[in-house]
């Protein structure tokens, strides 16, 4: 599998193309990739049927994300069958790890070339390899920037392949977070996501999340921090404290609740919680900042899901206090404690879907319309058609009529909402 099958590959003058499959961390991952080969003389090509180098850094959270990498690599195939076709990533590791099966086709890119692929192509030694590769910031394609500060997690959730192919919790040192906060803001970057697969957990040495943020403010001048998902147990009273009372850290939580009921928790083998509790405990951030966004993560028909526990699920997404929610059907994982239990029926969890969307629906409507007539500074995204495009602080998609550069900050006027978005204008 290891094999370079291609050891006098010629990279001059030679492009590549990359896709990112999941999360912010792959995305930071694969920024990295392409800031390495822009550095070793690689051009970025625009898309991949004039690439000479193909590299899919995928996704195997759910048989969904495994079935769309498997998918783009049988096209790439198809469509481009000259190209060098290399795979990383999550599913990388997963095959390397025996948990999916081989792609044909595609070569899987050994870890300790992970971020230097040009060595990979040269049949290089390879590097050493590190958890938290640098990003100066040259090749990040979004005007926002993700910042990986942890990866790993040390919980075995019965659902989740995460830690199977990623490993235990381990996290990077401050000092060094504030150096790349550093960089990304002298590359023109006004706000930064601080991205892990368990950043609650993120210490160095005494050092915990909350001080972290402190750090960062007090050292760098970062226009917006804006924190990924964090599992409930990291929403502390320090964190809650520092989110309320700190303008440059964005009022928007993504806590993945799972489910409403605590028994399908318990079965799930997640950390002890009430989700309830969790939403009446960072109530006290609203008091300060009442624009909080709060999205959540819902795992529905989980086998062990009765009717009583998804009116739960439903209690929970109408308490009117989650703004958004990521609605997943259970998805059963290789590897893991829930992979063999016997499955709901699939109407069953179809309905559930077909129930949670329309409730999420209102609740993405609801949340927008509260802040038509509102004034709101956000880091420009998108400039096209007379628009600009970016998101609020909170969260809440925008499109303002006017102009702005790329990556800067402009002020709006919202006049109008819909799902999730704010409709105004610069101003």
């Amino acid at each position: 599998m290891f094999d370079n099958l291609l050891s006098d590959f010629d990279i001059t003058d030679m492009n590549f193309y990359l896709k990112n499959f999941g999360c912010r961390l792959n995305q930071y991952e694969g920024d990295v990739i392409a800031e390495n080969l822009a550095g070793a003389g690689f051009s970025r090509a625009a898309d991949f049927h004039n690439a000479d180098v193909i590299i899919v850094n995928g996704c195997t959270v759910t048989a969904r994300a495994d079935q769309k990498v498997r998918q783009f690599i049988h096209k790439v195939r198809r469509e481009n069958s000259s190209a060098r076709l290399i795979l990383t990533g999550c599913t990388a590791e997963a095959i390397v790890k025996k948990f999916l099966k081989k792609i044909p086709g595609v070569e899987i890119l050994p870890k300790r070339w992970r971020y230097d692929i040009a060595g990979f192509l040269k049949s290089s030694p390879g590097t050493e390899y590190t958890d938290f590769p640098d990003a100066g910031g040259v090749e990040i394609v979004r005007a926002r920037a993700n910042l990986k500060i942890q990866d790993g997690c040390d919980k075995r959730c019965a659902y989740c392949i995460v830690p199977l192919v990623r490993g235990n919790s381990r996290c990077r040192n401050a000092d060094d977070i504030v150096k790349q906060v550093n960089h990304l803001v002298a590359a023109g970057f006004k706000e930064i996501v601080l991205t892990g697969v368990d950043i609650g957990v993120w210490h160095d040495s005494e050092m915990r999340l909350p001080g972290l943020l402190k750090k960062i403010l007090a050292q760098t001048d970062i226009f917006r921090l804006r924190l990924s998902s964090i599992e409930p147990p990291g929403i502390t009273d320090e964190l809650i404290g520092i989110i309320s009372s700190e303008e440059k850290i964005a009022p928007h939580l993504h806590i993945p609740l799972q489910s409403g009921s605590e028994d399908v928790l318990s079965s799930m083998m997640r950390p002890a919680y009430n989700p309830f509790d969790v939403l009446e405990r960072v109530e006290a951030i609203r008091k300060m900042r009442p624009e909080l966004c709060i999205g959540t993560d819902i795992i529905v028909g989980f086998p062990t899901e009765k009717d009583e526990d998804f009116t739960k699920t439903v209690e929970l997404l109408t308490t009117g206090e989650i703004a958004y929610a990521h609605l997943f059907p259970f998805s059963p994982r290789p590897g893991t404690a829930a992979a063999n239990l016997k499955r709901l029926d699939g109407k069953i969890i179809a309905e559930r879907m077909k129930n949670l969307r329309e409730i999420d629906r209102r609740n993405r409507e609801n949340f927008a319309r509260k802040f038509a007539g509102q004034y709101f500074d956000i880091v420009v995204e998108q400039v096209r058609g007379g628009y600009v495009f970016g998101h609020t602080a909170n969260f809440l998609k925008v499109k303002a009529k006017g102009s702005a550069n790329r990556r800067e900050v402009a002020k709006i006027l919202a006049k109008s909402s819909g799902t999730m978005q704010i409709i105004g204008e610069v101003v």
